[in-house]
């Protein structure tokens, strides 16, 4: 009996240890899993989230999510000095933390806030020489210090306060940095925003869905 009494109390005491150890191992893989969660959404957040942080005069220094973003084409004109003429294509972007009324281009995008809290970051994207505006806008570097052509330019934020729109123009003569497309379709574009003015300064990412003229 005491040796019966002892194989049963072993064997019972190895079952308890494997199911301890397998419980560890288990909470070991789910540790690890959380870990690797954690640092993907944080690499997301890093490069592909949608935000903007801005430093101004304007607004301060604050950070900015984009809750809605768009662009639309025209086509922009150049006459040099001999009176001959090039264009390309320019896409107005739009980026704002609350939802852009996107039914009329322009008109509809450039309504005036409505709370104080609302902010709106715009900018131009100068396409190839050559194109107009039918052409897909092009992934690559949209530089500030461009001649003409791959050009970031007309740098605004808009923002609110006392009831009045805020209109704040980053200087052209100062402006540098730039707008890197990292993808771009026939619907939508995404990049990324890094552009310094003085003590003003846009940085973050997002993705703009493209008007059409129908």
């Amino acid at each position: 009996m005491p040796l019966n009494r002892n194989y049963q109390d072993s064997t019972a005491f190895a079952s308890k240890a494997r199911s301890t150890k397998s419980g560890r191992i288990a909470f070991a893989f789910s540790l690890i899993a959380l870990a690797a969660a954690l640092f993907l959404a944080g690499c997301s957040k890093g490069s592909g989230g949608s935000g903007l942080h801005i430093k101004s005069p304007a607004t301060g220094e604050k950070d900015v999510p984009v809750k809605s973003a768009y662009a639309f084409a025209v086509t922009k004109t150049f006459t040099d000095t001999s009176n001959r003429i090039t264009m390309a294509s320019a896409y107005n972007v739009n980026a704002a933390n609350y939802d852009l009324d996107a039914s009329n281009f322009a008109m509809t995008l450039n309504k005036p806030l409505t709370a104080d809290d609302q902010i709106r970051v715009m900018f131009t994207l100068v396409g190839e020489q050559g194109t107009n505006e039918k052409s897909p806008l092009k992934a690559g570097t949209y530089s500030a210090k461009a001649d003409k052509f791959m050009k970031v330019e007309t740098v605004g934020i808009v923002s609110r306060k006392g009831g009045a729109d805020n209109k704040f123009w980053l200087d052209r003569s100062t402006l540098t940095g730039e707008f890197k497309v990292t993808s771009a379709s026939s619907d939508e574009i995404s990049g990324d925003l890094d552009l310094t003015a003085g003590e003003t300064a846009i940085k973050g990412s997002f993705t703009a869905k493209i008007l059409k003229r129908k």
